[in-house]
């Protein structure tokens, strides 16, 4: 009985996902599946850092993956490819080496965020190649559409 109650844990609250695209390399590649769990987002809100699988909002039923960046109420800025939340620089050790001649940061390079309660601002870890909070026509994910949190890599 306690396997099957697990099981049954394991099947009600994870759920596989495959990535397509690299916008969230070095940690992920197109074709790596991934397990994402939404228990924890019942329980708790969504924290910066977490990489979280979600719906769009131009795309409301495209299901994307990204790291959440800004959280309700604060203003996010891209400057010289460098992140800033509510004027502080964000440590961001998980994305890789960010070259000279990265067009898509320096597009948005000096925009302000200021993101709205109830939504967050998410952006890819891969920031030369990802569609993401910077590019949307609504930049802000509603918490309604965060449908889990990145557990554990398939292999």
């Amino acid at each position: 009985m306690k396997e099957f109650l697990i099981g049954a844990f394991a099947v009600f609250f994870m759920s596989p996902f495959n990535i397509q695209g690299d916008s969230m390399e070095p940690i992920f590649s197109s074709g790596d599946t991934i397990m994402f769990e939404g228990l924890s987002y019942m329980i708790e809100e969504p924290m910066r850092g977490d990489i979280a699988v979600f719906y769009g909002t131009d795309e409301a039923d495209k299901i994307f993956v990204k790291r959440i960046i800004g959280l309700p109420g604060e203003e996010v800025l891209i400057r010289e490819r460098v992140v800033y939340i509510d004027g502080e620089e964000l440590e961001e050790p998980y994305i890789g080496q960010i070259s000279a001649g990265d067009l898509n940061m320096r597009e948005y390079d000096g925009i302000t965020y200021q993101v709205p309660e109830g939504k967050y601002f998410m952006l890819g870890d891969n920031r030369r190649n990802s569609f993401d909070s910077r590019t949307w026509n609504d930049p802000f994910v509603p918490r309604e559409n965060i449908i889990g949190k990145y557990y554990f890599d398939v292999y």
